[in-house]
């Protein structure tokens, strides 16, 4: 189970690499040359007149594609660097690594670069020499074909990469890929209340503690293993970290009880269980998903770019993933073994971290702005819709006097501060709020 755990947050790295699917795809065509190649020595195509062709021809052909397939793909390169740039500039640097995963161009690039190596595996085997004259016709066919899927790949490759550097789309993958997490980590259950979850039980005596051999972030932990460490030593374990956050070298990751002696290898066993990293990733961090589409918004509401449609189109993304947040239940931080013993205290995600992560930095930062300060009050509303759940609507209605209060000490205009109280009526309503406790902006 380790292992599986172990193989897919390894793929979720090679997935956001550039290099892996054309490199498959590069080792790919040079075993299809081989396989051509042999097939042209035990088989005679020159009785195809369409395949026919001299040894002059073939090498002219083939050295034609090799060159031209190299200069497409310098060219492609250029164009991803320029994208890749683009979008950390404009909008954030957190979401290069989702230029970088985009398969489609992956899958161009392995075009050429296999186009490109076949052709000069087949131009390498062309034999002028008197006594064999070897002329590898269904591999120059094979090569034409290739080069023809290059021209219409290089084509959609133009369309498409003009289409990925958008503002819109590059919001809905983010939070597409935010809602694939929050859909691993925390299973929808619509209909049902949030549970009230008893809280884990303080330890009262001395623990013993694990710390972290290597600064980074937390990308993973994998809780099979941890369950099974906790089972063989015997003991509880308090988590002190969750995904997502940074750990100096040094610090605690967590704590276990009773006491126990470990030597150096069960310590790395323990550390092991936590994947570090240079950076966060969206492999297990919700948070961080939401966090990209906060750092757009923050980008476009900025003086330098100013551009707050761009940042409203990310505050309607993030209204769906809190809207899909809020219907799931609490996890509970207690973690049990096959016979209900407690083994594992978790540091668990809650849906107020996820609220808080989504508009605490927005709203301070967009204070002046109206239509920005609007619509993340439309934002409360649409999640309101979505849960029943007392609590958590009291969360939200506490975010909106937050946001309410601020615009009252930025927003001077009686017109803009009569359009921001229709907003707060129409979320008031919403969430059934007396009248005794609504706020509103004073007009005139």
């Amino acid at each position: 189970m380790r292992i599986t755990r172990e193989l897919e947050n390894q793929y979720h790295k090679l997935d956001s690499s550039l290099w892996f699917r054309p490199t498959l795809m590069a080792i790919g065509s040079a075993i299809l040359a081989f396989f051509t190649v042999e097939l042209d020595r035990v088989f005679d195509f020159d009785h195809v007149a369409f395949l026919r062709a001299g040894i002059d021809d073939a090498r002219a052909i083939l050295s034609s594609v090799t060159s031209s397939m190299l200069t497409v793909t310098t060219v492609t390169f250029s164009i991803i660097m320029v994208a890749l740039v683009l979008a950390s500039q404009q909008f954030s640097p957190r979401i290069i690594r989702n230029v970088m995963r985009d398969t489609p161009s992956q899958y161009v690039l392995g075009t050429f670069i296999g186009t490109f190596i076949y052709s000069l595996l087949v131009l390498g085997q062309i034999n002028d020499q008197a006594s064999f004259v070897f002329v590898p016709i269904l591999s120059l066919a094979t090569s034409i074909m290739l080069t023809l899927l290059s021209i219409v790949a290089f084509i959609y490759f133009v369309h498409h990469i003009a289409e990925t550097i958008q503002a819109s789309v590059l919001i809905a993958r983010a939070a597409e890929r935010t809602i694939d997490v929050l859909d691993r980590r925390f299973p929808e259950t619509l209909g049902h209340a949030m549970e009230q979850i008893p809280p884990p039980p303080i330890p009262n005596e001395t623990p013993t503690t694990i710390y972290n051999a290597k600064g980074g972030y937390i990308q993973a932990i994998d809780p099979v293993p941890l369950l099974e460490l906790a089972q063989r030593f015997d003991v509880v374990i308090y988590m002190d970290r969750a995904v997502g956050d940074f750990v100096p070298t040094g610090n605690p990751l967590l704590h276990m009880v009773p006491q126990r002696e470990l030597d150096p290898d069960s310590i790395a066993e323990f550390q092991d269980v936590f994947e570090i990293g240079l950076e966060r990733t969206l492999f297990d961090d919700v948070l961080f998903g939401i966090r990209q589409l906060v750092d757009i918004a923050l980008k476009a509401i900025s003086p330098a770019v100013n551009d707050p449609s761009t940042a409203i189109n990310a505050i309607d993304l993030l209204s769906d993933v809190l809207a899909q947040a809020i219907r799931r239940p609490e996890q509970s931080p207690c973690r049990y073994d096959e016979f209900d013993q407690l083994r594992v205290v978790a540091n668990t995600i809650t849906f107020r971290q996820m609220l808080g992560t989504a508009l605490n930095q927005i709203r301070q930062y967009a204070k002046g702005e109206i239509a920005v300060t609007a619509r993340l009050l439309v934002l409360l509303n649409e999640v309101a819709l979505a849960c029943n759940d007392q609590e958590r609507r009291a969360m939200l209605w506490e975010q909106a006097c937050i946001i309410t209060r601020g615009a009252d000490q930025a927003i001077t205009e009686p017109f803009d501060r009569a359009y921001i109280n229709e907003h707060l009526l129409t979320l008031a309503n919403t969430l059934a709020i007396a009248s005794e406790q609504r706020i509103t902006l004073k007009v005139g």
